[in-house]
């Protein structure tokens, strides 16, 4: 996966550069915390979705509903009996990108959050972010299919995003944020960048044991730009939800399972072509580290994923001038940007290098994706079901050096996209090359 490998990596490569003086105040707080579990507030969390509820119902009923009348396929007088009584009324719907890829998971992590907030674990948030989208797309919305996408991607959206607001919020002291800005070249187009990053890692640094509840979390986001405005917007949330800790005098493991929402919206440049990617992922974790007495510190790390994914289909242009009169899934027809919904594997194998204020860091990734062909919107309409796939590859390689709270830090990237659509393919490449400053709390 794109943006989820390259939060990876520049997560892993914050917390080189960081110091490392917090690691012991925060197996302290660790302990603290264990000890007392907050009181959960039922009451109050019921009031807060009953309010989050109403501003929604009066945002879908704005101008009479209009906006929504599209999509209202089901009789008012059966649909309830229909969507309790079984998957036929449950299907893909055909949202615009953003409200299915930023709207949806802004839901989840609002219902994640105040979960947390009124003293919920991190798995009775999930449970309650889930049942809050199901409500929604139950009763709410009670003339619309209900929609699979929405319930694959709120919840799942809302651990990482949700998990990380409210660790951060509540351990800003220990949390370690990276303000960046530089310039590069892309395809030979030159543009300015400026990124945000954190991370909050609360895994005792001590012994060894087992944790749970977002004690590692992190956040990325970049946005480059050139004399025509916006290039892209970018941004991914990564929250590790369990796992394993062992800790030496020399070395530090941590294996567990971890959940990330990543987000990728790129503007067309006669350079490179427009891309839509977002993705929710789940699944193994592990980073291992280890410190020679001269100072060199290596550490390695994977993740390997399971993704829920809505993305261009990199070959349907291509396609779809040879079949001009097909009648495509909803999310693709007449659209100026179409996507599909699929689901794909990912793995993210990664290498970081630190000695004195030196460090440097490479990473490969590799995602596929298959489309999900039934239960689109239109289904019945549908004059071919074709099976997109498309897989992404990238290489990053960045060093640099660090002094206090500032870094200087030299990036290159290589990314390639193919994809398939019956029997045409078609492919795309970027190379990219940054140089950025970054300063640190």
């Amino acid at each position: 996966m794109t943006t989820a490998t390259t939060l990876s990596f520049a997560a892993s490569l914050l917390s080189f550069v960081a110091t490392s003086a917090h690691a012991e105040s925060s197996d302290k707080l660790t302990k603290g915390l264990e000890q007392r579990a907050p009181r959960a507030h039922h009451k109050r969390m019921a009031i807060e979705l009953a309010a989050v509820f109403a501003v929604g119902n009066r945002w879908y009923w704005r101008d009479n509903g209009k906006p929504n009348e599209v999509d209202w396929q089901l009789r008012g007088d059966a649909a309830l009996q229909a969507k309790l009584g079984g998957l036929d009324a449950w299907r893909f719907d055909g949202n615009p990108y953003d409200i299915n890829a930023l709207g949806h998971p802004g839901f989840g992590m609002l219902t994640h959050f105040l979960a947390r907030e009124n003293g919920y674990g991190l798995g009775e948030a999930f449970a309650i972010s889930t049942l809050a989208s199901g409500t929604w797309e139950v009763f709410l919305e009670l003339r619309e299919y209900g929609s699979l996408n929405d319930m694959a991607v709120t919840s799942t959206a809302g651990l990482p995003l949700g998990e990380t607001a409210y660790q951060m919020i509540h351990h800003a002291s220990e949390t370690h944020l990276e303000l960046r800005g530089g310039m590069g070249l892309e395809n030979g187009d030159a543009f300015g960048i400026v990124g945000v990053r954190g991370e909050l890692d609360r895994i005792p640094s001590q012994g060894r044991g087992t944790f749970r509840g977002g004690r590692h979390v992190s956040f990325a986001a970049e946005l480059p730009t050139d004399e025509l405005g916006v290039r892209s917007y970018e941004g991914g949330a990564k929250s590790t939800v369990a796992g394993y800790y062992r800790n030496t005098d020399d070395s530090r493991l941590v294996a567990g399972v971890s959940a990330e929402f990543d987000y990728r919206k790129d503007e067309e440049r006669t350079s490179r072509d427009w891309d839509l990617w977002t993705a929710v992922a789940f699944g193994p974790s592990i980073d291992y580290q280890v410190r020679h007495p001269s100072g060199l510190t290596l550490a390695l790390g994977a993740d390997l994923y399971v993704d829920f994914g809505m993305l261009k289909a990199q070959a349907f242009e291509a396609w779809r001038a040879e079949h001009p009169d097909e009648r495509m899934r909803n999310v693709m027809e007449g659209r100026e940007h179409p996507y599909y919904f699929g689901l794909g594997a990912s793995m993210d194998p990664r290498v970081n290098i630190a000695y004195g204020g030196y460090f440097a860091g490479a990473r490969l990734s590799g995602t596929r994706f298959g489309s999900l062909d039934s239960a689109d919107r239109d289904q019945e309409m549908l004059s071919n079901k074709l099976h997109f796939t498309d897989r992404d590859a990238n290489a990053e390689l960045a060093a640099g050096y660090s002094h206090d709270s500032w870094s200087l830090m030299l990036d290159g990237r290589l990314h390639r996209r193919d994809g398939r659509v019956g029997t045409v393919e078609d492919a795309a490449s970027r190379h990219t090359a940054m140089l950025t400053f970054a300063v640190r709390r």
